[in-house]
């Protein structure tokens, strides 16, 4: 059974979106495998650039494959375990393909790089990968980690052993560069609850969060909580989170249809007088400003 078909039956939405579009349309080109995959080898199943807009969205269930999605531009968001996920540009998504996820792209255009991947020879790498972030991580593009994805995405249908190897390696370095930041050796030497408490507000950042809400989930008192996190990171964990929200919304404001006050809601401050003001304190000029800039 190709691919696309143990997709397709296993998809719980419906493959149509429109009169003329389906899922399956939009979904990534598969690779012709060769008959036997060495189990040490990372291998792709399906690899692309999907450009897509709303109504695009699809949910699924058990999928023998793990997942990788990295935004380039526009918005999308995901439903996996409970949690929602935006997804913007510059942020890595990975998961299990078996866990049940909804996928769909916000009311303006998305475009990301979809990697389907065996399942053989990853449980390293993703159990490293869980160890250390949540399934959506920041992972701001470079020239290299773009070469990756292009190169995994330009030619995936090969079936000679040098392709593989060479998309072992191409996905060795990517794995190896989201596992391992720059940021590790700082966090390495944080308490694990303190780690714990800094990946929430990277990942969920849009949720509402406060140290009285950290205290509970911990189990420890919030003024303990705020000085360790102060000590590791240099600033109060509230201020932690409202810079790193501010970083998010300037990504936002990159969209021209995005509003200033649409911008806010996403990233967990529903009051627009509150963002433009905490905007301006971290970044020293207005969110309209900063827009404007964008242009010259």
């Amino acid at each position: 059974m190709s691919f696309y078909q143990i997709f397709l039956s296993n998809l719980l939405s419906s493959n149509k979106l429109t009169s003329t579009t389906t899922v399956s349309q939009k979904l990534p080109e598969e690779v012709i495998n060769l008959q036997q995959v060495p189990s040490e080898l990372l291998s792709l199943r399906a690899a692309g650039y999907i450009s897509c807009s709303y109504p695009y969205h699809y949910e699924l269930q058990n999928l023998p494959a793990y997942c990788v999605i990295y935004t380039v531009k526009g918005q999308g968001g995901c439903k996996l375990n409970g949690h929602r996920y935006t997804l913007t540009p510059g942020t890595l998504l990975f998961f299990h393909g078996r866990e049940l996820h909804e996928i769909h792209a916000e009311k303006n255009s998305w475009e990301f790089y979809q990697l389907f991947l065996d399942e053989s020879g990853i449980s390293f790498y993703y159990e490293e990968y869980n160890k250390r972030h949540s399934p959506l991580l920041p992972f701001p593009e470079s020239p290299y980690i773009l070469s990756i994805f292009e190169r995994l995405a330009a030619a995936p249908s090969s079936a000679d052993k040098d392709s593989y190897l060479i998309n072992h390696r191409l996905l060795t370095d990517l794995f190896i560069a989201a596992i391992v930041r720059e940021s590790d050796a700082q966090d390495s030497s944080a308490p694990s609850y303190i780690r714990e408490m800094k990946k929430i507000m990277d990942t969920q950042y849009s949720e509402a969060h406060s140290l009285s809400c950290f205290e509970e989930i911990f189990g420890i008192s919030k003024y303990r909580l705020s000085r360790e996190f102060r000590d590791q990171y240099k600033e109060p964990p509230m201020k932690y989170l409202n810079r790193r929200r501010i970083e998010e919304g300037k990504r936002l404001l990159q969209e021209p249809e995005m509003t200033v006050y649409e911008a806010g809601r996403q990233v967990g401050i529903d009051n627009t007088t509150h963002f433009i003001h905490l905007f301006q304190k971290y970044t020293g000029t207005t969110p309209a400003v900063y827009r404007r800039s964008l242009l010259t």
